[in-house]
């Protein structure tokens, strides 16, 4: 007994006629008469009354259509939503950012030109923090993150891709503070400084926070709930930034230099999960991979 038996049995006990059933189901009558034979012999009872000038439903009939018809109606529902599911896969990827520079700056040229190459594939664009990127993407409700590696350490469940390692670096307006080419640790002594939130920051920058916190005197700090609220205190003076070089803008205004002692920033790429339904997220990580983005900012 199969799904089209029961679409057969479900119809007749419905039309009551073998030879509108057969035209229902686009089968032959003698096929409905052996489809509805072979069920009865399975179940060892008769479903159908038959006789020349009638078909009427058998008690058992009648019991066994009450209960299977939800059943099989369910089960189609359910292959319809997988089907949809399956060719959403193929058209559409939900795609989660944190805000950065670089994200609206380099993604968005390169979602345009995969846009060009793919004209049917549709992006669905949402921004959260680091703690919320990671729980849509693990729910299925984000397709493909962009983030820092070092926010889904031990994660085996995610497919990691980097695109490019970023440099810590001080950002500030152009004659608010003075320095030479590479900057110390030292050298933000009695500074104003933007931290960004721990929600916000990646954990190896918001460990980095806490160690300049610690290691230097009169540090005066700034906090940021977001990635733009950092800019925008920066780019109109109000603080230095220590952020990622990835997360900067290439801002004239801006003067970018190293931060000498604050080691590398973790991995920028982007990420999906190991057993993702979306084909198309899949094409599309390869496909930045592939094409080496290059980094907002390049620090020596």
């Amino acid at each position: 007994m199969n799904t089209e038996h029961l679409a057969i049995f479900i119809n007749l006990a419905e039309t009551l006629s073998f030879s509108r059933t057969a035209l229902n189901m686009g089968v032959s009558q003698s096929a409905v008469s052996q489809t509805i034979s072979s069920m009865e012999k399975f179940l060892g009872a008769d479903l159908f009354y038959r006789t020349r000038k009638k078909v009427s439903l058998t008690p058992v009939g009648e019991a066994f259509y009450k209960d299977i018809k939800p059943i099989h109606h369910g089960y189609l529902d359910t292959i319809r939503k997988l089907e949809q599911m399956s060719a959403e896969s193929k058209s559409k990827i939900r795609v989660g950012i944190s805000g950065t520079v670089y994200e609206v700056a380099g993604l968005s040229q390169a979602i345009s030109s995969y846009s060009a190459e793919n004209p049917d594939v549709q992006f669905l664009i949402e921004q959260h923090n680091y703690h919320e990127l990671v729980t849509k993407l693990n729910e299925g409700m984000l397709d493909l993150i962009f983030l820092h590696k070092d926010a889904i350490a031990n994660q085996a469940n995610i497919n990691f891709k980097p695109l490019l390692v970023g440099t810590y670096a001080v950002a500030f307006k152009k004659g608010a503070f003075k320095g030479s080419d590479k900057l110390q640790i030292s050298d933000l002594a009695g500074q104003r400084v933007v931290f960004l939130e721990d929600s916000i920051a990646s954990p190896s920058l918001f460990a980095l926070q806490k160690s300049l916190w610690k290691k230097v005197p009169d540090l005066q700090i700034v906090s940021a709930n977001s990635m733009p609220s950092a800019i925008l205190s920066i780019q109109s003076g109000l603080a230095l930034g220590i952020l990622p070089s990835t997360a900067l803008p290439l801002d004239p205004e801006l003067t970018v230099l190293p931060l000498e002692g604050a080691g590398k920033a973790a991995e920028y790429g982007c990420a999906i999960q190991a057993r993702t339904m979306s084909t198309v997220a899949i094409d599309f990580q390869g496909w930045l991979e592939a094409s080496k983005m290059a980094p907002v900012h390049e620090l020596g």
